[in-house]
């Protein structure tokens, strides 16, 4: 007997009193997949403005086709997933199975083996796909549990979903709103075991890479490795931090530890918001807002 077992909670739901699924046509769909959570947002494009969010937490979920298994019980429930008319669907994984390759040297036919020089993905088991960065003229190749690929395309079996690795969504919205930079910035987005860690200088995207810790120690460990190699100094250095991290945790008070100037990260610009995010921390959901910058 198969048996399927309920492993998710909606921890937040903000939805704008104008938004109806009766206009789905005008708006945008957007899915955050990670390790712990499945997020989702809607953008109205006639507005340009977020007006729906939704957060579930993953409990006792350890495995990407566990991951997939409660993608497809949340649809089972969850309107915006049963609505098949939105203008673009778009979705993020969050992994450590991908690489960027400049476009010069891009072939399609070669990609798995690009991805294999970076990444212990297993074929076998891994669906592998790119995203082209216009502004950087490089391809995001990335590989995602095929059981999650799958449950994707049987959410929407009749619509074409726009797949992207969370890195490309992270990429996107730090090179705009490092717009006109005079010096080298340093960004981190924080998930529950992992950090991706990117800088930026006035000549585009100098580093990017995500980092698996299991404790505050990894977690400073990565970064200072990071800022030594690139010879930043913590000592004069501001790091920018979104995500899944608090003043009072653990980890920000590593980070003071360590780097002198720590700053947390504002929304996206150049998007609207409806008033009911305005009492979510500016730093929330930065992987799930960048997603309206990609292409």
């Amino acid at each position: 007997m198969n048996v399927t077992s309920i492993h998710f909670r909606l921890s937040h739901k903000i939805q704008d009193e104008a938004f109806s699924l009766t206009h789905a046509a005008t708006c945008n769909l957007y899915i955050a997949v990670g390790h712990k959570s499945i997020r989702l947002a809607v953008v109205d494009t006639n507005r340009n403005k977020f007006v729906v969010l939704e957060d579930y937490e993953l409990l006792s979920v350890f495995t990407p086709v566990q991951v997939a298994e409660q993608l497809r019980l949340i649809a089972t429930e969850n309107p915006l997933l049963q609505e098949k008319g939105w203008n673009i669907i778009r979705a993020s994984f969050s992994n450590l199975h991908f690489t960027l390759v400049p476009e010069t040297l891009y072939d399609q036919e070669h990609q798995t083996d690009y991805l294999r020089l970076h990444s212990q993905f297993n074929p076998q088991h891994d669906v592998v796909l790119s995203y082209r960065h216009s502004g950087l003229e490089a391809i995001n190749i990335f590989a995602i549990d095929v059981a999650l690929h799958d449950a994707l395309r049987q959410v929407f079996p009749d619509r074409p979903v726009q797949m992207l690795h969370q890195t490309s969504a992270l990429i996107k919205s730090t090179l705009h709103q490092a717009n006109r930079i005079t010096e080298r910035k340093l960004y981190a987005f924080v998930e529950r075991n992992y950090v991706t860690v990117i800088i930026v200088s006035q000549s585009g995207l100098e580093f990017c890479n995500i980092f698996h810790y299991l404790s505050p120690e990894d977690f400073i460990y990565y970064i200072i490795f990071v800022m030594q190699e690139l010879k930043l100094n913590p000592e004069q250095e501001t790091i920018t931090v979104w995500g899944d991290i608090t003043h009072d945790s653990t980890l920000f008070t590593t980070l003071q530890k360590y780097i002198r100037h720590i700053k947390l990260g504002k929304k996206p610009a150049d998007v609207a918001y409806s008033y009911k995010f305005h009492d979510l921390f500016e730093h929330r959901y930065f992987e799930l807002y960048s997603m309206h910058l990609c292409e």
